[in-house]
This record gives C-alpha cells, sequence and structure tokens, in this order.
C-alpha cells in the first residue's frame, strides 16, 4: 500500500424539500410529510422532517441505513430532527408508522465529502485491489484506462470505508481515474500508478533446441500470457497452442520456421515482454565477424541515408535477422528499383572488403542484384534462396574506388523480397 494524496470529492447536489400535499383538512389523523431540509446537508448533520402527526413515526427509513424513534434528536407532532446517519444515500425516505408507510416524493441527495486514504498500488490482473477511504459507497465506477471501467455493479464489495474490485485481465500499468456520480459527477485521477504485474523470463532450455522440438520457458506469472513470439514465426504462438502453462512455467513446440532471436512474451494487455537472453537454434550460423566499419547494422549508420526507390524497404525489420536485432527487408516489384545509400562519405585507404548478408525469400533463386559504388562498375551476385549467404567483395570487384560516397542494391527487373544485413567494411 501506498498513501495516495488526499482526494477530496464534493459531490454538489440540491435537497428535495416538499414531499407531499398537504391535506385541506386542519388535522385529519394521518400522519404527513410537508418538507424536510436544509438543502446540502451532510452526513453527521441534522436534518428537520416538518409535517403533521409525526409523533406517530417509529422510525425514518434512508436508503442505505434507518433511524428508530429511540434515536431521534427531537419529535414532536410537527417537527422530527435526527442525525444523518453515515451509511444514507441518495434516495427516497420512508416514514415507519403504526398506519403504514410515508413515502417522500423527492429524493433527499447529499452534499458529500469523499476522502481516499490508501489504494493497492500493485496489481495482478485477475487479482483484487483495495480502495479505503470515506464515503467509498458514492464512488460509482473506476477507469483503469480511458477504455476500460469497471462499475459499482461490478465491485467485488463496496462500503463506508472501502471497495475491493477485481483487476481486469487486461488491465496496464497507468493512473485509476475515480468517479463519483450524482447530479455533478466528480472525477479524479490518482497521483500514482497502478503498476499492473507483467508476465517474465528467466530462463529457457534446451539452448539450443532443434525445430520442432519442446522449448521450455522458465519464470514469473506466465500464467499472464497469451502468446508468444518467435523470430522467423510469421503468426504468434497462442496460448491454447501452448504444450502446458503455469506461473513459473510454459512448454512449447518450436515451429520449423524458427529463427535465432529473443523470445517475446505478449501479455492479455498486449503489452509485450521481450527475453534478454536469445534463443539459439541447432544448426544456425555463427555469429560474424564484427564490421571494421558498417553502412548498416541493425540501423543506418555513420550518416548513411536511405534515398532508394521502387518496392518497398523496411530498414527496421525483425522477422529474419542475420546478425543483431534487425535486418533490412527489401521487397522488389519488378522496377529496377534499388536500396540506394547516399549521404555518407568513407575512404577505402584502410580496408580491403566491402562485405554484406544476403537472404533470398522462396521465388529469388538464382535472380541477379546489381552492386554498384559511386555510379561506377556493377558487380553481380546471384541470390541463393532459403539462407543466409555472406557476401565479401574486393575493391577491385567495385571498380577499385578511393572512397564510398553512394552504394547501391539493384534489382534486375523482378519481384521478389530479400533480407540484407551487416553491410559494411572489413
Amino acid at each position: 500500500m501506498r498513501l495516495l494524496s488526499l482526494i477530496c470529492i464534493i459531490i454538489s447536489i440540491g435537497l428535495g424539500t416538499s414531499s407531499c400535499k398537504k391535506d385541506t383538512n386542519l388535522n385529519s389523523g394521518r400522519v404527513e410529510l410537508l418538507s424536510f431540509g436544509p438543502a446540502g446537508v451532510q452526513h453527521g448533520e441534522q436534518i428537520k422532517f416538518i409535517g403533521s402527526n409525526l409523533d406517530k413515526v417509529t422510525t425514518i427509513k434512508f436508503v442505505g441505513d434507518s433511524i428508530p424513534s429511540s434515536a431521534f434528536v427531537s419529535k414532536t407532532s410537527d417537527l422530527i430532527v435526527v442525525v444523518v446517519p453515515e451509511k444514507a444515500e441518495r434516495g427516497l425516505v420512508t416514514l415507519k408508522t403504526p398506519e403504514g408507510d410515508v413515502v417522500s416524493k423527492t429524493e433527499l441527495d447529499f452534499l458529500v465529502l469523499v476522502t481516499i486514504t490508501s489504494v493497492t498500488f500493485d496489481g495482478r490482473p485477475g487479482d483484487n485491489i483495495t480502495i479505503k477511504g470515506n464515503y467509498m459507497n458514492w464512488i460509482k465506477e473506476i477507469w483503469f484506462t480511458k477504455d476500460l471501467v469497471v462499475r459499482d455493479s461490478d465491485f467485488v464489495s463496496k462500503s463506508l470505508s472501502q471497495i475491493v474490485l477485481k483487476v481486469p485481465v487486461n488491465a496496464k500499468t497507468g493512473p485509476l481515474t475515480i468517479n463519483t456520480g450524482g447530479t455533478k459527477p466528480m472525477t479524479v485521477t490518482s497521483t500514482d500508478d497502478l503498476v499492473i504485474l507483467l508476465p517474465a523470463v528467466t530462463s529457457f532450455g534446451p539452448i539450443p533446441v532443434d525445430r520442432g522440438a519442446n522449448l521450455t520457458i522458465t519464470g514469473t506469472n506466465l500464467d499472464l500470457t497469451k502468446q508468444i513470439l518467435l523470430k522467423g514465426v510469421t503468426d504468434p504462438i497462442k496460448s491454447a497452442d501452448f504444450i502446458s502453462k503455469s506461473a513459473t512455467e510454459i512448454v512449447i513446440k518450436v515451429p520449423e520456421t524458427t529463427t535465432k532471436g529473443v523470445i517475446t512474451l505478449v501479455a492479455y494487455s498486449d503489452v509485450q515482454v521481450v527475453s534478454t537472453q536469445k534463443l539459439l537454434i541447432v544448426g544456425d550460423l555463427p555469429d560474424l565477424a564484427p564490421l571494421a566499419y558498417a553502412f548498416y547494422e541493425d540501423n543506418l549508420m555513420n550518416g548513411w541515408s536511405d534515398w532508394g526507390w521502387g518496392g518497398a524497404r523496411d530498414k527496421s525489420n525483425t522477422e529474419n535477422v542475420r546478425d543483431g536485432d534487425k535486418s533490412y527487408k527489401i521487397s522488389c516489384d519488378g522496377s529496377w528499383g534499388a536500396l540506394y545509400l547516399g549521404g555518407g562519405n568513407v575512404s577505402l585507404a584502410n580496408y580491403t572488403q566491402l562485405t554484406f548478408s544476403l537472404f533470398g525469400n522462396p521465388g529469388t533463386n538464382g535472380k541477379v542484384l546489381k552492386v554498384i559504388a559511386n555510379w561506377g562498375t556493377s558487380y553481380d551476385i546471384t541470390i541463393q534462396e532459403g539462407k543466409w549467404v555472406e557476401y565479401k567483395l574486393t575493391m577491385a570487384n567495385i571498380g577499385n574506388p578511393t572512397k564510398i560516397t553512394d552504394l547501391v542494391f539493384q534489382e534486375a527487373g523482378w519481384v521478389g523480397v530479400y533480407y540484407l544485413d551487416h553491410v559494411g567494411l572489413r
């Protein structure tokens, strides 16, 4: 629990000041309620009921509580004075008499001071949290986000001093917004965030793992996982497809297309939690040797920009990566489009190779990709589909330039998708 700054919520509501029409007889012997007040009465203050034959009243019943005549402050035939009970809520007032009930024709409302003293600020989806304070029974709804609300009809419990409610399974970390309702509703947002617990990965194995084999993921709050994302796998693995799931362990079957990379758990709130460790696959290629100078390594480097044309290019692709966390995905449309790296300038005095890794998607096998430096000599490479291949071009292959100011990878009029990674000099 952490103390929440005192929240004072004033519900300004007018009081009903009349209840029944006065009988034409001066005194018929019947109990009549003519008016009550004052307007704006608060809990714990006195309220007066004016009428006829009120000395016959045995009980005054409010919504939420009642007062027997023995607890009246005073009672005469035309006036009853009582203290408004703490549990009284907005609604009609009933005067109990031996002849029957006399019900007000207008509702009794209040000027209510709602104070919140503490909130449970750590929540696990599906578990209960508690909000404590005064006049909690006047709170109508709690908002977790702008589109996620729990209304009082769904509270686990509600009393004068506290509210207990269940954290929705799709709740996210953020402030709570409290709405009191009433004729002039007041809304207050907590100054601290309710922290929603998320699944977390501690370890997984075996490492490396065979495609098609079982992978065991251990951690905490893993039962809050609705999906798992793996590199190289287009569709998420859904909870219904897990071999098993508990709070501390998930077992899944590794899809055949899985590639090396991090494991991402998707909570029911759609928040993604990424493992720090990478999943390694049996038979994976070893890590590439470091680049002495990078054009692209998880992102464009050293001032280089994408000035390309034709097709589509995604420099932040994560679905198929040779090394690191991202690769360049190039979708060719047959227009002789190109990934054109411009805006940089690097001297080649200390380098002997231009190197890059390339993966061809189905349908690209045997297609020609032209590599051009400074719009000079074009060097053609032949794509091999379905596997990563590292290419190492000599300076002679690209025309023996003394520096590179433009570097182009151009498709030769074909349609397909390839991935480019770890582009640089050695």
